[in-house]
């Protein structure tokens, strides 16, 4: 394996590393930005990574999840400026580890974060990858294959809708609360927690009843407030679209 320079540029935050030859991260680096001001934090994102880390790790590729494609050329001369070659921009159309039963607009998040499971848990046959972001996802991946999934609204995201939508107060949601509560902020804490915490349990039952043995796995920024009150998921992996990036590249 190589060093690479592994970005994942999602839809409300972007997140960057050194993937190193013993496929570790380092140097992990998760800064959260509004769609209009996405050139300026990339700049400074590759810019702060390639000028501290180029030289001490020796960076020969640089790999890109994506889901924003109208700021694919910008990121293109972007990187150009400190590499010799373009990045590497992940889809389904690139050589992978996995074969995709899904349409080309399988985002790329997905894609990587599969990869990532894959690779940490090549002895499990049957893998269902929820990623809580933005949006929730689901992606179930049997034997090497992906065989389709889910997108649900995320956690942050059902909140924001019921808050713009309503004249109810602004919260911050955590996982401390009570199923029933006596107060409007805390309804709406519980309210939103329990009901991705209950779909997400429902979701995964009904997929064991087709597939036993299921391994699940959570990732994302938001996958600690659901993982730490379920025993339905196996796995706690922050870190999988990015460990999938750098696998992806080692296939190059």
């Amino acid at each position: 394996m190589q060093n690479n320079l592994l970005i994942d540029i999602g839809n409300s935050h972007i997140k960057a590393a050194i993937g190193l030859r013993d496929a570790s991260l380092k140097n992990i680096k998760k800064i959260e930005y509004e769609k209009e001001y996405q050139s300026e934090k990339l700049n400074d994102i590759i810019s702060t990574f390639v000028n501290k880390n180029k030289d001490i790790y020796k960076i020969t590729k640089v790999g890109i999840s994506l889901l924003d494609l109208k700021i694919r050329s910008a990121i293109i001369d972007l990187v150009k400026i400190y590499f010799s070659s373009s990045p590497v921009f992940i889809n389904k159309k690139i050589k992978l580890p996995i074969k995709i039963k899904y349409s080309s607009t399988l985002g790329s998040d997905r894609i990587c974060s599969t990869v990532g499971a894959y690779y940490k848990y090549r002895k499990r046959k049957k893998i269902l990858i929820i990623d809580f972001g933005t949006a929730t996802t689901y992606n179930l991946l049997i034997n090497g294959v992906f065989e389709g999934g889910m997108i649900t609204p995320g956690v942050e995201t059902s909140l924001q809708s019921l808050i713009n939508k309503t004249s109810l107060p602004k919260v911050k949601i955590d996982s401390k609360v009570k199923l029933i509560t006596n107060d409007t902020v805390n309804n709406i804490k519980s309210g939103i927690w329990f009901q991705n915490l209950f779909t997400v349990e429902r979701i995964i039952q009904e997929i064991k009843k087709k597939h036993k043995n299921l391994f699940v796995i959570a990732t994302g920024g938001l996958s600690h407030l659901i993982y730490d009150k379920t025993e339905l998921i196996n796995k706690l992996e922050k870190n999988l679209v990015l460990e999938g990036i750098n696998y992806i590249l080692d296939q190059e």
